[in-house]
């Protein structure tokens, strides 16, 4: 069911009706039936694949909060039996929790990478002689899943870690890891933050909790329509054809394809998070002001931000603490000092992380090279970080000066814009390809004109976008646009929604016969 399609407005009115209709402590029993509703609706089938993530999820939690209590430390115990049976208390409890994330890791890796290694495989191979021939399987890739089984696998983890205790009514725990406005695209929760956030309490009816909601949903609905869709008819005939284009054109629809891509993820989020605030639930924020930021490694704390913390707190750190990386670390420490030790191993856990962030977007070659090309991209920022501090003071340039961060802003635009050719490449051939058109003497120049859009779709994409900047303008300030506008007289206050409401009417682009494109990240 897309976010963007009618049958998801006739729903999402019947949960809204419903959730303020049942009474407050049965609340989350309507959001539960609804949120398996929205998700069956996309296929029973691949239902399973979530009541499954579910329910071995949720054994291993109660199964590590009773080895917790079992074995929990008597005060009179000695020193050494304490550690002996902390040992062997700690040493259970990782049994439990490596075996429920190999075994959700193992469906996604399956479903999502099988077909992809047997291919790599055969290729890698067959560059030394050998014949291999691999067994390719019809598999279909769940919607979601990569979103609700990092979540669920967050959740075990933090259950292991102490962070929280494990949810003992098992409905509770089905709708953390369905919850509807989260479960297609993100953003990844947390089970403290999404109970602390009222997912079980039943909140009252609050009117202008509710307008803040339907204020952004509609927002999202013109980002998404509006903006994303009308450039994707651009993006789409350019990257289709490349080699008819010139260099202006492929260079106009990259910085298209940059707010397209913007414009598509944080449209949902902004549905998705309207929706949740609409019934008072609120949910972690997925963007802050991306295209504002004044380095790459800011840009990715500002970018899929819940993504971001994931493999930060469950892949970063752990690869850091690790036995090996940090014996590693010790070794260098003696031989080269404690920086080089440091700044190696921090590498390394970086370069883990970008491996796999580009292989969670998607079991192709071309995404790894996107995560990889941002590796190095942040490693080399966090290694030449010194000396470029050294060359400003060295030339006294302001940093607090508007022109000198909009060159920061503008040159990370740039490299970013880099990587969505990888990103949104088909293959590794096809991005070398674009490359090459963008850098050949023999490309012409050209004009970015003809690729898709006439000039009543560029002037509305223009303004469109120019909206998108000033509500990302006020984002980055820490100004909320909607205390704004609420804070306006009432006339004018009705002309802004209508506005808005208008523009996805009128303007907003649809599919053939009129179905809501899906979302990009949809596939992922």
């Amino acid at each position: 069911m897309i976010f963007t399609s009618l049958k998801f407005i006739l729903f999402i009115s019947a949960v809204f009706i419903g959730y303020f209709i049942f009474p407050k402590r049965y609340r989350w029993i309507w959001l539960l039936i609804s949120s398996y509703c929205f998700y069956f609706s996309a296929s029973i089938k691949y239902g399973f694949y979530l009541v499954f993530s579910t329910i071995s999820t949720y054994i291993a939690a109660l199964a590590i909060g009773k080895i917790t209590e079992r074995f929990s430390v008597p005060p009179d115990m000695g020193k050494e039996e304490k550690k002996a049976l902390r040992r062997k208390n700690d040493r259970k409890k990782k049994l439990v929790v490596s075996a429920a994330v190999l075994i959700n890791f193992g469906i996604l890796f399956f479903i999502k990478y099988y077909n992809f290694s047997v291919l790599s495989l055969a290729k890698f191979t067959g560059l030394f002689g050998f014949d291999f021939s691999p067994h390719t399987l019809s598999l279909v890739l769940p919607v979601g899943i990569s979103f609700y089984t990092f979540q669920v696998i967050g959740y075990i983890i933090d259950v292991y870690r102490g962070v929280c205790d494990p949810q003992k009514n098992f409905f509770k725990y089905a709708l953390f890891a369905s919850y509807f406005p989260q479960i297609m695209q993100g953003p990844i929760g947390r089970y403290q933050d999404l109970v602390s956030g009222g997912l079980f309490e039943g909140r009252s009816f609050d009117y202008d909790r509710a307008m803040f909601g339907l204020q952004r949903m509609t927002f999202g609905f013109f980002e998404k329509l509006v903006i994303a869709d009308r450039l994707a008819i651009a993006v789409n005939t350019v990257w289709a054809d490349y080699a008819s284009y010139g260099k202006a054109e492929i260079i106009f629809a990259c910085i298209l394809y940059a707010i397209q891509i913007y414009a598509d993820f944080a449209g949902y989020m902004d549905i998705a998070l309207g929706a949740s605030e609409v019934m008072g639930i609120k949910m972690a924020e997925n963007f802050d002001a991306p295209y504002f930021a004044a380095s790459v490694p800011e840009f990715w704390r500002r970018w899929h931000m819940t993504l971001g913390s994931w493999f930060r707190e469950y892949l970063f750190y752990p690869v850091m603490r690790s036995g090996w990386c940090s014996a590693l670390g010790k070794k260098l420490k003696k031989s080269l000092g404690k920086g080089v030790s440091s700044k190696t191993t921090t590498v390394i856990a970086l370069l883990c992380v970008w491996f796999f962030t580009g292989l969670w977007h998607g079991s192709s070659w071309h995404y790894v090279a996107w995560g990889v090309y941002y590796g190095i991209l942040i490693i080399l920022s966090m290694l030449l970080a010194p000396l470029f501090d050294k060359a400003v003071d060295k030339l006294s340039l302001d940093r607090e000066r508007p022109s000198y961060k909009l060159v920061q802003i503008l040159k990370t635009f740039a490299l970013v814009c880099v990587g969505y050719v990888l990103f949104r490449s088909d293959s590794l051939s096809q991005a070398k390809g674009i490359f090459m058109s963008v850098l050949s003497p023999a490309v012409p120049l050209s004009t970015p004109l003809g690729i898709g859009l006439d000039a009543k779709d560029l002037k509305v994409a223009l303004v469109a976008v120019a909206v998108l900047f000033a509500v990302d303008l006020f984002r980055y300030k820490k100004i909320d646009p909607r205390s704004v506008i609420s804070k306006q007289g009432l006339w004018l206050r009705w002309i802004i929604y209508f506005a808005f409401i208008f523009a996805v009417l009128i303007y907003g682009i649809y599919g053939p016969g009129y179905s809501s494109a899906s979302f990009i990240y949809f596939q992922f």
